[in-house]
């Protein structure tokens, strides 16, 4: 990997972060100010849930187990 450019996971990752944040801050705003803010803020939840987990899957190695070694 070369020093200073980040992977592909790290990008979904902080992606994922800053979406999430944006609901939160969005998910505050009262009803009666803006009622497209909750919905914003519920489609920036899933979207932002949904990088982490690609971002944390494509930098967290697999724990599972190689069929090649014996029990």
């Amino acid at each position: 990997m070369t020093i200073g450019v980040m992977s592909d996971g790290w990008y979904a990752i902080l992606t994922g972060l800053v979406l999430l944040l944006l609901a939160y801050l969005l998910g505050g705003v009262p009803w009666d100010v803006d009622p497209a803010a909750t919905l914003v803020a519920m489609a920036f939840l899933v979207l932002g849930l949904w990088q982490l987990t690609r971002g944390l899957r494509a930098e967290l190695p697999r724990q599972g187990k190689s069929t090649d070694e014996a029990a």
